[in-house]
Parts: C-alpha cells; structure tokens; sequence
C-alpha cells in the first residue's frame, strides 16, 4: 500500500511539472490616493513617542484628521513581470480569458518548477 502511494505521488509530481512556460510582461496603469501627514512632528525619544501613542489611542479623539495636511495622488504605468505556463500536450494557445493568481509575499514566479514549489506554478 505504501508503495502504490509513493508511486502514485512521483506519478503526479512528474506529470505537474511537464509544462511550457513563457515569460511576459503585464502593463498596469494605477492611480493612488495617499494621505499626507505633515502636522506632525516625528518622535526624537521615549517622551515623543509615548505622546504619539497617547494621542493615537485617545477614546472619542481623531489624531489622523489633526495630524492629516492633505492628499497626494501617485499614478503610472508599472509592469509586472510574470510567467504563463500550460501543461505539455495542452491546446498551447492563447485563451480568450485567463486567471490570474498570485503567490503571496516570500514567492517569485522563479521557484515555479523548483523541487518542492510545483504546485505554485
């Protein structure tokens, strides 16, 4: 039984790393809206900073509307780089629609395929 199990494993470890994969580059226009804080002096010591935090957890207070000088907007083309894979024998072509993922903090599409990191890919 333990041994149709590990076969059965290297089976679908091998077939999920079988894929063709192709490196692009994702266009993305953003805009941001970020709050300024400039009515605020930043804490030199231990008595600025137990005033900061005063003033930040007062009951019934809002330090943020006293501190807050204003907004800024940030905004441009960044692009995302990212890698399309599908599986080998699969229709290679472009789909209408694609879903996309994303791995989290700590990942980078370079551990796709690595021993141990197939299925993030």
């Amino acid at each position: 039984m333990l041994i149709a199990s590990a076969a059965a494993i290297a089976l679908l470890v091998g077939s999920s790393s079988a894929r063709t994969c192709t490196n692009i580059t994702v266009p993305v226009d953003i805009s941001a809206r970020t709050a300024v804080f400039g009515n605020i002096d930043v804490p030199v010591g231990p008595l600025d900073s137990t005033t900061f935090i005063q003033n930040v957890t007062r009951q019934g207070g809002n330090f943020t509307a006293q501190a807050l000088s204003g907004y800024n907007t940030t905004s441009g083309t960044y692009n995302i780089s990212a890698k399309y894979c599908v599986p080998d024998g699969a229709n290679a072509t472009w789909p209408s629609t694609i879903q996309v993922l994303t791995h989290g903090i700590g990942f980078d599409k370079g551990l796709c395929g690595q021993k141990g990191f197939e299925m993030l890919c």
